[in-house]
């Protein structure tokens, strides 16, 4: 039986699509594009290349870049030919990276031009693996002590224009690595084989994950390559034959609005902060966003009048899911109008309740109490997430410590989420089991109040931690920004809680400039907790 492999729907997307563009923006607003076959052209020299500098089979390479054309002839010349990948995530702090890279061994790092300060600091502080770096970059290269530094465009003019890219891949074998945001400790590394990227692209072509795609489709691929929803998306669309759009450097509302008006842009994935930022350049500049016909959100809850503005547009609205990297991003997905049913405010009302939608093909999703007994499916009773599927990784990278203690005797992941289970086997993300707040002996979900806050017209972003309380252990703390042109009321925004929940679990309301956020954009509550943890002493 032929192995499953990322190299034949690579080989497929250039043979029968070969005129399909791949556009990337550039420096100044620029535009770059290419065809199907002309990136499987470069992306075969730039496995020679990688093969020059000393990156074999089974071995690493890092990439410290933004979503370019480059980066993706990198990410797929890696894994074709049997290396492995690591987007490096170079929102983490140095000593993160230097473990991440440190752990995959990396021999060969790719950088942007502007990362390469952060190549430099990583070397300095005990990145040591590197055998070679290149520079992903145009024009001649800044002076930097990194050693050796090859220029990708001046080894890719005398690289071989064919590559055999081998059969004989393990499709078992670990050919990319995708660490997760590390906000709870040193991040844990996810790998993926090629078996578990090809089986999860198939799986994404379903009208219950992300599908079904078009031919005609243009989709933006928006969230950075080191994250693990990003680095596949290409691949989704090289399946349909689909038009890809790269957003290059320092990707903000306005770049992203202009790319959709003038590509052509169907599909678009993004977080509900550049959702906003979207429709506010759309609305200042005047972009045409009126191709778009597919949005998804992830990440965070989805506003309602923003949810509404993209529904105006006749758009279908994928409005969450639960996902994490374990699972390469997904593993349920909510769309608008299956929550809506025959009644619209159903939607908005199950999305407010955290609804995730249905388990995806391959993912298998159960929520347990801690004596493991499965909770009942009544929206009620609460249990831990566990999953287990054909995209649910069964170890961690290098990590038998994690793998021993998040992985049940059976193969389950424990996510460390809380939910509940409904009758039509939809679930609900609850919360985080360290975000759950014990208030005088009961429990207080958080996410349940930054859910009801965020209905309220007067707030932009809210954030709720449990701070410690002489009396009742701890108290829930709402740190909460307005929206332009808007004033934060702590009075009225208990009030407007306390026609949606009881009394005792209605939290202080704190106004504030900003609330601080991970390398993924998600706040950062162990910061905050200790930031307010004396909140309440006397």
């Amino acid at each position: 039986m032929e192995p499953l492999l990322v190299k034949h729907i690579v080989e497929r997307a250039a043979i029968c699509f070969p005129q399909r563009e791949i556009v990337a923006r550039t420096a100044g607003e620029g535009r770059f594009a290419y065809t199907y076959a002309e990136f499987y052209q470069r992306l075969q020299g730039a496995a020679h290349v990688l093969d020059r500098l000393g990156a074999g089979r089974g071995e690493t390479v890092g990439v410290l870049g933004w979503n370019t054309h480059r980066h993706l002839e990198i990410d797929y010349a890696t894994i074709c030919k049997g290396s492995i990948y690591l987007g490096l995530n170079f929102r983490l702090d140095v000593d993160a990276l230097v473990y991440t890279c440190n752990l995959a061994q990396v021999r060969v790092l790719a950088v942007d031009p502007e990362l390469l300060p952060l190549a430099e600091q990583l070397v300095a502080a005990g990145a040591n693996t590197v055998r070679a770096f290149l520079l992903l970059g145009d024009g001649p290269a800044p002076a930097t002590p990194l050693a050796p530094l090859f220029d990708y465009e001046t080894e890719l003019a005398t690289a071989p224009a064919d590559y055999a890219f081998p059969d004989d891949v393990d499709e078992n074998a670990t050919v990319c690595v995708s660490f997760t945001g590390g906000t709870t400790g040193r991040p844990k590394g996810c790998p993926y084989s090629n078996r578990f990227l090809v089986l999860r692209a198939l799986t994404r072509q379903s009208a219950q994950s992300l599908g079904p795609y078009r031919g005609d489709d243009v989709l933006l691929i928006i969230p950075p390559m080191f994250h693990a929803h990003a680095f596949n998306l290409p691949m989704d669309g090289m399946i349909a034959g689909a038009k890809l759009v790269l957003p290059g450097v320092h990707p903000d509302g306005h770049a992203v609005a202009r790319l959709v008006a003038d590509e052509g842009v169907t599909r678009l994935m993004a977080n509900p902060v550049l959702g906003k930022l979207v429709l506010a350049a759309a609305a200042e500049r005047d972009h045409d966003l009126s191709s778009l016909h597919y949005v998804g959100f992830g990440g965070d809850i989805v506003p309602r009048d923003m949810a509404q503005r993209f529904l105006a547009m006749g758009v279908k609205l994928r409005c969450g899911g639960h996902g994490m990297a374990e699972s390469l991003a997904d593993h349920t997905a909510a769309f608008y109008d299956e929550l809506a049913g025959a009644d619209p405010d159903a939607a908005f009302t199950r999305m407010l309740d955290g609804n995730c939608g249905l388990p995806i093909v391959g993912a298998q999703v159960r929520i347990v109490r801690e004596d493991g007994a499965p909770v009942a499916a009544d929206g009620v009773e609460t249990g831990e997430i566990q999953l287990k599927g054909w995209h649910v990784i069964s170890e961690y990278f290098r990590d038998e410590s994690n793998t021993r203690a998040l992985f049940t005797g059976d193969g389950w992941l424990r996510t460390g989420d809380v939910g509940v289970r409904f009758a039509d086997a939809s679930i609900a993300f609850v919360g985080r089991t360290k975000d759950m707040i014990k208030s005088g002996g009961e429990w207080i979900p958080a996410l349940t109040l930054e859910h009801a806050l965020s209905e309220h017209p007067s707030v932009a972003e809210v954030c709720v931690i449990g701070v410690p309380h002489p009396t009742f252990g701890e108290r829930p703390l709402a740190l909460v920004s307005a929206r332009p042109g808007q004033l934060i009321d702590p009075a009225a925004l208990r009030e407007h809680l306390a026609g949606h929940l009881p009394r005792w679990m209605l939290p202080d309301c704190l106004a504030v400039d900003d609330i601080a956020k991970t390398t993924v954009g998600k706040f950062n509550k162990t910061l905050l907790r200790e930031q307010y943890r004396g909140y309440h002493a006397a």
